[in-house]
C-alpha cells in the first residue's frame, strides 16, 4: 500500500499545473489520468479553451501512467482544429 501511495503522490506532482484535481474524489493514478482525460475532452467537445502545451502535458501524464491510453489519444486528435473561438459560445 505504501508504494502505491508513494507513486501517486509522485505522480501528483507531476500533474499539469491548472488540472481539476480533487483531494477528495481523485485517490489513485487511475483518477489522476481520468481527470486528464476529462481536460482533453472538454476541450474536443469545445466546452472551454485549453492551449496545446496544456494537452500534450496532459496526453504525456496518461502515456506515462497508462490509463484511458487509447482514448486520450482519439480525443487528443479530436481536439486539434478547436480553436479558442469555438469555445466562446
Amino acid at each position: 500500500m505504501n508504494k502505491k501511495l508513494n507513486q501517486f503522490e509522485k505522480a501528483l506532482d507531476q500533474l499539469p499545473e491548472g488540472t481539476g484535481f480533487d483531494a477528495y474524489s481523485h485517490k489513485t493514478l487511475e483518477d489522476l489520468c481520468w481527470v486528464c482525460l476529462h481536460e482533453l475532452d472538454l476541450h474536443a467537445e469545445s466546452e472551454y479553451f485549453v492551449p496545446v502545451a496544456l494537452r500534450r502535458k496532459y496526453l504525456a501524464f496518461i502515456r506515462k501512467h497508462g490509463f484511458y491510453l487509447t482514448q486520450a489519444v482519439e480525443v487528443f486528435a479530436q481536439g486539434k482544429n478547436v480553436s479558442k473561438s469555438d469555445c466562446e459560445a
